[in-house]
């Protein structure tokens, strides 16, 4: 395994540990030999192996930092005996140790392991007053209290370089858990994102597919109705063609135009199916309706229709509406002109369908299931229905749609 891939297993941190415990393999030599007695020497070199087999375990072994406590203990005991013993005076009588730099070692490998700043600066505000105690007792007892401004000098620049090291050490180690923080985050939000990606992917399939389904029974529903009900108009002109031109005739034409809204139906649907929608405004698309009904008949129709655009349910609703109103007025009520209105009142959208049929009695007037499906479909938009007739007056059905169904025009 290289190099990049050993970093991307381990972790800089546990890098950073190997290259610490080197160092401090390296440093423990002039350490260990600091002094010119045999019986330091021989006291100072255990200790100095036990300190770098400490640090061993700590990188190789100890994978938490709880379980690390018991040998940073031992650390700091190992140090302050280094301190105590091992320094050595130079030819100008000034103390001379290279502890610090074992202790830097050992706080690093801390720094490396501790999960907060504030167990970093415990740590070192411990290690900084046991090396000041040390400190004080080595130039006690080597006499060096003569010379106190270069003794303190000496101390205050182990301590400088101690407090440098804190900062820098820590500043990196933040900035770096810093960073593996906003790594995760994005990861996290990476993966969130896919999953949001796959659950639209579904979700958008799932509406596809019941949109299809409603498209298809809505195909099967009036498509089926109505064929039904051209062969039933062209079977009454069949039997009475002979006997009654005059009805024959009303079955023919209320058969053409249930035929012809049944082709309306058929091309719509298969548009919605293609995904395309009609390049005409939903004014021109009513007044299409109308004209279909009026051509090659005797039907009269005259219509007041504002320029509005509606939400796509809304606009299937109007249009079916008007369909079957026109339908039943022809087949019903033998009606022979018909008056649609459909006026923007603001706050709702007005619906208005007269025709001049025979009319009914409204006492005895039971709505059958194409007027209780009107009558549903409307209040389910969050609007209202109402039909009314006379007898010899003809039959009307006026509806309310609320504003909410509207939807603003975008020009190209």
């Amino acid at each position: 395994m290289n190099i990049r891939g050993l970093l991307s297993k381990k972790g800089i941190p546990w890098f950073l540990g190997v290259v610490v415990l080197i160092l401090l393999g390296i440093m423990s030599i002039p350490v260990a030999f600091a002094s010119k007695e045999s019986g330091v020497i021989a006291f100072t070199v255990p200790v100095v192996v036990l300190l770098v087999f400490s640090m061993a375990m700590k990188v190789f072994v100890m994978k938490t930092f709880n379980g690390k406590i018991a040998w940073y203990v031992l650390d700091g005991a190992l140090l302050l005996l280094l301190t105590l013993v091992s320094n050595w005076q130079n030819e100008s009588g000034n103390l001379i140790s290279y502890n610090y730099i074992m202790c830097a070692l050992v706080l690093s490998e801390f720094y490396l392991s501790s999960p907060s700043l504030r167990d970093n600066v415990i740590m070192f505000c411990v290690i900084a007053g046991a090396y000041t105690v040390a400190y004080i007792i080595i130039a006690i007892r080597n006499n060096f209290i003569n010379s106190a401004f270069r003794t303190a000098a000496q101390y205050f620049t182990d301590l400088i370089i101690l407090l440098l090291h804190f900062v820098m050490f820590n500043f990196a180690m933040t900035v770096y858990r810093k960073n593996k923080i906003i790594e995760e985050k994005v990861r996290e939000l990476e993966d969130s994102r896919n999953e949001l990606l796959r659950a639209h992917d579904k979700l958008e399939e799932a509406t596809l597919i019941e949109e299809r389904n409603r498209i298809a029974k809505e195909i099967h529903d009036t498509a089926g109705h109505s064929l039904t009900t051209v062969i039933m108009q062209t079977e009454a002109a069949k039997l009475s063609i002979d006997k009654d031109p005059e009805t024959a005739k009303r079955c023919v034409t209320a058969a053409n135009i249930q035929a012809k809204n049944c082709l309306d139906e058929l091309r719509l649907s298969v548009h919605l199916l293609s995904g395309r929608r009609e390049n005409v405004t939903f004014k021109e698309y009513l007044e299409g309706i109308l004209g279909e009904t009026g051509d090659g008949t005797n039907i009269t129709v005259r219509s007041k229709i504002d320029d509005i655009s509606m939400k796509e349910e809304a606009e299937r609703f109007i249009a079916n509406t008007l369909r079957e109103g026109i339908s039943n007025g022809v087949r019903h009520g033998k009606s022979t002109a018909f008056f649609f209105e459909l006026k923007d009142m603001g706050n709702f959208v007005e619906f208005l369908l007269s025709d001049n049929g025979t009319g009914i009695d409204m006492k005895n007037f039971k709505e059958g299931f194409g007027l209780s499906g009107m009558r549903a479909k409307a209040e389910q938009l969050g609007g209202m229905i109402r039909f009314s007739s006379e007898e010899g007056e003809g039959f009307e059905i006026s509806m309310s749609l609320p504003g909410s169904m509207k939807e603003e025009k975008h020009e190209n």
